[in-house]
């Protein structure tokens, strides 16, 4: 009964270690948009956005306004020479609006890539 016991305890440990790993490693970085973008086929108006996403794993990104989520779309890691010395944002424009394609960020050895298309 001890025995299954102190398994059990570690088990819960390591859950829960795992867990706070996984949080600790969640990026929250701004972004400004001097005009309104299309980010994988959703809108996102001109103005200041928390982006956060977690470095190292390829997922979905989330763009926050005044604590709100705005969008949430899918991203995939682009391998950098070496660390990004700047933020910077890459568009592309093939219409009215620009279409958001990568998002590097000062300090990290990959960048965000946004597919063109519709969301998911």
């Amino acid at each position: 009964m001890m025995r299954r016991a102190l398994s059990l305890l570690a088990i819960v440990t390591i859950a829960f270690g795992a867990v706070a790993w996984a949080a600790q490693k969640e990026q929250r970085r701004q972004v400004t948009f001097t005009e309104d973008v299309l980010v994988a086929g959703q809108l996102l108006k001109k103005g200041t956005y928390t982006v956060v996403y977690q470095p190292g794993v390829e997922g979905r990104v989330t763009f926050m306004r005044g604590g709100k989520v705005v969008a949430e779309v899918p991203y995939k890691l682009v391998r950098l020479p070496q660390k990004a010395t700047t933020d910077s944002i890459t568009y592309r424009r093939t219409g009215p609006q620009p279409v958001l394609t990568r998002l590097t960020f000062a300090g990290q050895l990959e960048a965000l890539e946004f597919e063109s298309g519709q969301s998911e």
